[in-house]
């Protein structure tokens, strides 16, 4: 039987390009709450997903000393997440909110977010599936294309012995199968077809 299942919305409002910027935004209106960094790091030449981190006071963790952002020095944009569903009932199962920590998991582990460390090495200890919106500093507009093309829309762990799937609305899809998914490095090579729908993509995002 499937375990019970946590479902997390999560919406992310951004970019943010200036660290003191950004920090002294978390600090007015956010407490406990996710962020993620895209950019890139010395010696790369594209902007890619980098690392998302959690906080229970977010603002905290925006600073120019923070071991993982430090290290994109290069089109660096931040953007925060707030989780939009309610807290499961029960015993917490770390200091941080559950949802908070799931959230992250799912996105470190199978995105292969390259600074994550811990969170890229095992799968979930519970089935999971994310569910990614993104606005605008605004807090009110809903932004048309995603931050990045490999920002899923969606990604969903249903439990061990099951396909994992990323998806990325509009068509494009990614499976991990068991028991293959269960390696330290679960992704795979996309198709051409795919190659073609991040190219799109990558397009689209630069024209937002």
């Amino acid at each position: 039987m499937i375990s019970k299942h946590l479902m997390i919305a999560v919406n992310w409002y951004g970019p943010y390009w200036d660290l003191d910027e950004v920090r002294a935004e978390a600090r007015a209106n956010w407490n406990h709450g996710l962020y993620m960094c895209i950019g890139m790091r010395p010696y790369q030449r594209k902007v890619s997903m980098q690392y998302i981190g959690i906080g229970g006071a977010v603002h905290t963790r925006m600073t120019h000393d923070h071991h993982k952002l430090r290290e994109v020095t290069r089109e660096r944009a931040i953007w925060l997440g707030d989780i939009a569903t309610a807290e499961p009932s029960g015993k917490r199962l770390k200091a941080t909110k559950t949802t908070l920590d799931y959230a992250e998991w799912v996105h470190a582990r199978f995105m292969q977010l390259p600074l994550n460390e811990k969170k890229t090495k095992k799968l979930p200890s519970r089935s999971v599936t994310v569910l990614n919106r993104w606005f605008k500093t605004d807090y009110e507009t809903l932004r048309k294309n995603r931050p990045h093309p490999d920002w899923p829309d969606l990604i969903d762990y249903p439990d061990h012995d099951m396909p994992a799937r990323m998806i990325w609305f509009g068509g494009r899809q990614q499976y991990f199968h068991a028991p293959d998914y269960a390696r330290p490095e679960p992704a795979v090579l996309p198709s051409k077809r795919v190659r073609v729908s991040i190219e799109v993509a990558e397009q689209e995002a630069s024209e937002d």
